[in-house]
């Protein structure tokens, strides 16, 4: 089967692995001119990367043992949860070479224009030319506004994003941990981070649907001044919220990662959910199953997302001391090493059992 797909991210290249490894002929088109920039993403995943069995020698930058969440009035709550730091220029070319050596062929430089019938126009922005493609399936991994979904006519009004901040800086860090900061002042909606690189290397940020600007550059200029950290870069990417009502298939178009929306509310992250899509995506095409149905598993783990995040968009800052301090109690910090974020439904399970008083906070869902 002639496969193409638009986007060279790390769940495009995931997918153009899988597929060429099972016989197809796949075809990868990337707009920009190197695979992995500009970088829009932290590159931070939990430990549920582990099931995906693939070597980390190429990517990885850091291995974390825990976290440290910070409450809007300063207390600190410290969680032990072991989580990987990637270099996502490295990473995503990984996915991408073991594409190539499984006979996929990359087009860098080669845009998604439109849909004519049955046909894909893509333009090589190289030679200026536009090519007319007559794919059996075209598989949309182009990012949170996805042009492929809009010109196959499923890109969901309704879909909302997130405009996420970044900075890598230099400084004195712990490199064992990565830190969170909640409060309405510093991140409204969700929470800034700090991730350290190494010892020296670190990268902050924050993401808000918003004024992040506004945000970023005030909470960036506070803690650099405390800290006396030196900004190296800066980066900046839209980050979709995950949609239920999302289309993921139309005619002969699939979506994929962050243009079908698959990223968890809470977090943002959705490198690993975004990966269990690529497998799912090809098992159904070579085994011609319903895609959609296949998904439902990890819907409901993000749809479960989806409903934590509505709980902690009403929470004032005081509700939210009052949570981040029930996290700090040995029987729910036990609990939270022993389940990832990825899958929130026995996370969240196993903490009612153990901290009844956090069923105060299903209030604020309705």
């Amino acid at each position: 089967m002639n496969i193409a797909i638009i986007g060279a991210g790390p769940i495009g290249g995931y997918a153009a692995y899988l597929l060429a490894k099972s016989g197809h002929q796949v075809s990868i088109y990337e707009e920009h001119k190197e695979v992995g920039k500009p970088i829009q993403c932290t590159g931070l995943l939990t430990s549920d990367f582990e099931q995906f069995k693939l070597p980390t020698n190429d990517y990885l930058v850091n291995i974390f043992q825990g976290l440290e969440i910070t409450s809007p009035k300063g207390d600190t709550t410290s969680l032990k949860q072991k989580e990987y730091l990637v270099d996502r220029h490295k990473f995503d070319s990984f996915f991408v070479e073991k594409a190539k050596q499984a006979g996929a062929k990359v087009h860098l430089q080669h845009s998604f224009l439109r849909k004519e019938g049955s046909n894909i126009i893509i333009k090589d922005l190289i030679q200026k030319k536009e090519q007319c493609l007559r794919p059996d399936l075209v598989i949309g991994a182009d990012g949170p506004l996805s042009p492929t979904a809009k010109a196959y006519g499923f890109y969901h009004p309704e879909r909302e994003n997130y405009y996420g901040l970044q900075a890598v800086v230099k400084g004195k860090f712990e490199s064992g941990k990565y830190e969170t900061f909640f409060g309405q002042e510093i991140c409204p909606g969700l929470f800034a981070w700090l991730v350290p690189e190494s010892t020296t290397i670190a990268r902050i940020g924050l993401a808000t649907q918003e004024k992040a600007k506004v945000y970023f550059d005030k909470w960036l200029t506070q803690i650099s001044k405390e800290r006396n950290l030196k900004i190296i870069e800066k980066q900046a990417g839209l980050i979709p919220l995950y949609n239920p009502k999302q289309i993921l298939q139309k005619d002969n178009c699939y979506l994929l990662g962050d243009a079908a929306g698959f990223v968890k509310a809470t977090t943002l992250g959705g490198l690993v959910p975004g990966l269990r899509q690529a497998e799912i995506l090809t098992d159904c095409i070579n085994h011609k199953r319903n895609y959609r149905r296949s998904l439902r598993p990890l819907r409901l783990q993000l749809w479960l997302h989806l409903q934590i995040k509505k709980v902690m968009d009403k929470l004032p800052d005081k509700e939210l001391n009052r949570l981040i301090s029930y996290l700090n109690q040995p029987r729910i910090q036990n609990t939270l090493s022993k389940y990832t974020r990825d899958n929130p439904l026995p996370l969240v399970f196993n903490i009612f059992i153990r901290e009844p008083r956090l069923l105060r906070f299903i209030k604020y869902i309705f």
